[in-house]
């Protein structure tokens, strides 16, 4: 069902660790902390980075340090790892450090200090905003040190101005990550910098909104580097080494999809949600797995292949009665995308003259909205009646595929709206225009 997959053994998908340095002993305090994820499993990469080790006290042992120690959290995958994982120096630190230590003057105890509390503040007490004055401050004095170290800092300030909701300074932060990386001296980083950098601007663009088509091609090409690099296998061509990466992360695949869908190429978006697709039901998460079937079907209907996109709409709706799971939101959420899909196709069939197939479908679409709102003022009416609390109101990242409107949030009569189906929806120009011509159904 959804509700395994949510929250569940399949969900934890960490993000890189920041960087290799030579940071010396770790204080107590540092060595005991043992952090959450930073963001939800829409934001992380894979599995097997999960590693559950308590960090050592000093960098001799973070050397000689082993993966296999027992797992300390009483949480599931949801729990990260400790400082320990974002210390552990690349493979060939042996040969690079002594060639940078010679060529600038290494950290102060104060600077080292300021690095740790930096981290913490960030990865431990989750407080982004605290984090990203020390984050500055580190940055600064890290200005001589090595461009591998230079660039993960930037890289880790990246992932704050994006928890943050500060996309355009996000994208600044990715820029000069990627630049460094890809420098003299970059290539003595950890070889996850890179795709962090790249999965992270990709996402801060995506976070801007509605964005150029040149913006979204950039992002889009982020993306395909990402899951590219993320790949674990020997494969022989850069498209499979994209869709293992797909596969290990289907949350990244669905934004690149998006993004695809914001630089007018209608078929890549198409094929990128159905990898989504893919690999969310291979992990058992039906609901994602439905809407990703459902986007990918929005994007074939701006194309001019009717027969396609008529196939596969109808697929991906009848796939909706089969998403089960204790998320309400989320099963909300794969309602209003239903609705969403159907006037889509509706949108189509009248534009290709099929008017009683047009009608029905925007019949259909009318009613599973409207039972959507109903069903959401009659849960908050039993709640004001038990006198429960209102739940929190839900965390959007801006990028992710939980961040599309759900329950009170669409409705067949906010497809009238521009505003709503450019910006929310993200509807391309073609489909646009088909939808133009169905709205004189509702006029009649």
């Amino acid at each position: 069902t959804a509700s395994s997959a949510i929250g569940g053994s399949s969900a934890p998908l960490l993000p890189a660790r920041p960087f290799a340095t030579r940071l010396g002993a770790l204080p107590p305090s540092a060595a005991a902390i043992i952090v959450e994820d930073l963001l939800p499993s829409s934001q992380q990469l894979a599995p097997s980075a999960i590693v559950r080790s308590a960090p050592p006290a000093t960098l001799s042992d973070v050397l000689v340090g082993s993966d296999s120690s027992p797992a300390f959290s009483s949480h599931g995958r949801d729990l990260a790892v400790g400082v320990r994982n974002w210390l552990v120096p690349p493979a060939n630190a042996a040969t690079t450090t002594a060639a940078a230590a010679s060529a600038a003057k290494p950290p102060t105890p104060d600077e080292v200090k300021l690095l740790q509390s930096a981290f913490a503040v960030f990865y431990g007490e989750r407080d982004a905003a605290k984090a990203e004055e020390l984050l500055t401050r580190a940055i600064s004095a890290w200005e001589r040190q090595a461009p591998d170290e230079r660039a993960a800092l930037y890289r880790v300030r990246g992932d704050c101005y994006l928890k943050l909701r500060r996309g355009e300074e996000a994208v600044l932060d990715y820029d000069t990550t990627v630049r460094l990386l890809e420098g003299p001296g970059g290539e003595n980083a950890d070889p996850e910098e890179m795709p962090a950098a790249r999965l992270g601007r990709a996402r801060a663009i995506r976070s801007l909104g509605v964005v150029s088509s040149e913006q979204s091609a950039k992002a889009a090409n982020d993306y395909r580097i990402a899951l590219r690099l993320s790949s674990r296998e020997d494969w022989d061509t850069d498209e499979e080494r994209e869709e293992d990466g797909a596969t290990r992360n289907p949350y990244a695949a669905w934004e690149w999809g998006t993004v695809r869908r914001g630089a007018g190429d209608y078929a890549g978006a198409a094929e990128s949600h159905t990898l989504a697709s893919f690999a969310f039901d291979e992990i058992g998460d039906r609901a994602r797995a439905v809407i990703s079937a459902l986007d990918a079907g929005i994007d074939v209907a701006a194309t001019a292949n009717v027969k396609d996109a008529r196939d596969m709409l109808e697929k991906a709706i009848k796939r909706t009665t089969s998403v089960e799971g204790g998320d309400v939101a989320l099963l909300q959420r794969v309602i209003a995308k239903e609705g969403e899909a159907r006037i889509a196709l509706a949108s189509v069939l009248w534009s290709n003259g099929d008017r009683a197939g047009a009608e029905a479908q925007l019949g259909e679409a009318s009613v599973r909205l409207d039972q959507l709102d109903a069903d959401l003022a009659a849960r908050e009416r039993a709640r004001i009646k038990s006198g429960a609390m209102p739940p929190p109101p839900p965390v959007k990242l801006g990028f992710s595929i939980d961040d599309i409107p759900g329950a009170g949030e669409t409705g067949c009569s906010r497809f009238k709206n521009d505003k709503f189906v450019t910006e929310t929806l993200m509807w391309p120009e073609p489909l646009k225009e088909k939808l133009s011509t169905l709205e004189k159904l509702g006029k009649k």
